[in-house]
């Protein structure tokens, strides 16, 4: 799984379903680095939801 950081907060590439973030060219990195931020939506599993 590929991440991207906007405005210290990680998020997945390509972005969850609900999240408001977008990818504008930044770096790509396959590990989640310290003191950054959790996207609510990208980064954690919601219950009765499958990944979409």
């Amino acid at each position: 799984m590929l991440y991207f950081i906007k405005q210290n907060t990680i998020h997945t590439y390509p972005v969850a379903k609900g999240c408001q973030a977008a990818y504008e060219q930044e770096q790509l990195r396959d590990t989640v680095p310290y003191q950054v931020q959790e996207c609510p939506y990208c980064m954690k599993v919601w219950p009765g939801r499958k990944n979409d």
